[in-house]
């Protein structure tokens, strides 16, 4: 009994993630809206990933806690612009990098083992979720960024789009893997990224015409 509830709950917050998340890339950035909005989305992704972590397993764990990065990096993003950083931020940007590592070691077990679908899925989304804690460390944490800034004052701008644009697609991979909408597991998690990543490039390029005239 007490497991269906959790199921329902879980169900219900990710259809409230999907659709604040497409209300979130149609609406108008920037004011009070949009700011309870993604309030509201962070909140959501922190009951989806606990109810997450207690439905499934391993793989539905970690990809829970990599969207969850995202979406609160995202939200993060826009303080640090012009505030100190402080030890709360810090301590997301490390555990993020262990959890990352962690990743890329259960993928390399899951080869030894010969479950190459699952693998395959740890060392995307783990390589990705390394990559960008490295770049954070770096940058927030020890003021040295590794990529120079491409958009000036924007860039904060284009990192909280891109981060919120992640937890989305980390939403819909979920989604698709559960219902095994492609019926293969490792074109359930890599299509929606594909596609996800493709989108936060043409949408990356469209606001760029409209922010740097």
């Amino acid at each position: 009994m007490e497991r269906e509830i959790i199921l329902q709950l879980h169900s219900i917050i990710g259809v409230i993630i999907f659709i604040i998340g497409i209300l979130q890339i149609l609406l108008k950035k920037g004011g009070a809206i949009h700011k309870i909005i993604g309030q509201v989305y962070l909140y959501s992704w922190l009951i989806l990933l606990i109810s997450g972590a207690y439905l499934g397993g391993a793989l539905i764990t970690t990809i829970g806690i990599f969207g969850f990065y995202f979406a609160l990096t995202g939200s993060r993003i826009g303080h640090l612009k012009t505030k100190a950083i402080t030890l709360f931020e810090k301590s997301i940007f490390s555990i993020g990098g262990l959890v990352a590592i962690s990743m890329l070691y259960y993928s390399i077990n899951l080869y030894l083992k010969g479950q190459n679908s699952f693998a395959t899925i740890f060392l995307v989304f783990g390589l990705i979720f390394l990559f960008t804690t490295i770049e954070d460390i770096a940058k927030y944490i020890f003021k040295k960024p590794i990529r120079k800034q491409k958009y000036g004052k924007s860039d904060w701008y284009f990192e909280h789009l891109k981060r919120m644009c992640i937890s989305f697609i980390a939403a819909v991979t979920a989604f698709t893997s559960i219902q095994n909408v492609f019926n293969n597991n490792t074109l359930n998690f890599l299509i929606p990224t594909i596609v996800g990543v493709i989108l936060i490039n043409l949408a990356t390029k469209s606001y760029k015409k409209k922010l740097l005239k």
